[in-house]
């Protein structure tokens, strides 16, 4: 992180308790149809090439967002709605406060993502965690947060043997902590989650839809006037099942998102 954690938390903090809530803004929203891009590695765009990126919606990476030692998430939100990811269910070695996690707090590698574990997202301590995150995208001027990787529990790939509940539980927890915020919370990919989440969610966020066979599963979500952002690696697919009405784009078959561009 190029900005400091410890100001922006700081400045959060202040705001959370300073500021009334029935004189806060309102939270964003993000109707369904709402056209977007995402980029998650800032090393081939400069602000200018993220301002111009097509779409009304920019989900970035919460820590990744620096030029010339300047975070660009609230230039960028002069004619964005900026959505600032971070992994909500996962420990990346190369985070900030990585050292803020207690070996207990987290297990397993994720498959095919070198020092990136898994977390028990029952921990007191990987929620408090992740709250300071939250309060520092509301300070850095983001709209919203796209917490990733909340489906642990499919297949047990956490190791820790946690169910669907808890992780509905816990993206509950976070949409909360959003709320307070004045930050809108996307649910993504973990479509069994979208029954007990749906009431707190603003967007949902997922990967390969088409693929997957599975983009019939979020009528309930449009039903709702939520946005479906929706991506796909390496194939062109903008077709939309019946009730559903998905933002499509379509990246590089290699999974990486370091590209703009690709809507439908």
């Amino acid at each position: 992180m190029h900005y400091s954690t410890v100001l922006l938390l700081a400045s959060a903090n202040s705001l959370v308790t300073a500021t009334p809530v029935s004189r806060r803004a309102a939270v964003t929203k993000f109707p369904s149809g709402t056209s977007w891009d995402i980029v998650l590695n800032d090393g081939n765009f400069d602000l200018a090439g993220l301002k111009a990126a097509k779409g009304d919606v920019l989900d970035i990476d919460l820590f990744d967002n620096t030029a010339d030692g300047k975070t660009w998430i609230k230039e960028l939100a002069k004619t964005k709605k900026v959505i600032c990811y971070f992994s909500a269910g996962s420990r990346e070695d190369w985070r900030p406060d990585a050292k803020d996690f207690a070996a207990s707090d987290y297990g397993k590698e994720l498959d095919g993502w070198k020092g990136e574990n898994w977390l028990d997202v029952t921990s007191t301590n990987v929620r408090n965690i992740m709250k300071k995150r939250i309060e520092a995208a509301a300070a850095a001027g983001c709209s919203a947060v796209d917490p990733d990787n909340v489906d642990g529990f499919d297949g047990n790939q956490d190791g820790f043997s946690k169910d669907a509940s808890v992780y509905a539980d816990y993206v509950n927890y976070l949409a909360g902590v959003a709320k307070n915020n004045t930050l809108a919370i996307g649910l993504k990919n973990a479509l069994d989650l979208i029954p007990s989440v749906i009431n707190n969610i603003q967007f949902a966020v997922n990967e390969e839809c088409h693929a997957n066979t599975e983009c019939d599963r979020y009528k309930s979500v449009t039903k709702a006037g939520l946005a479906v952002f929706n991506i796909e690696y390496g194939i062109n697919d903008c077709s939309e099942p019946s009730g559903v009405i998905l933002s499509s784009v379509m990246k590089p078959a290699n999974q990486s998102l370091d590209t703009l561009g690709g809507q439908c």
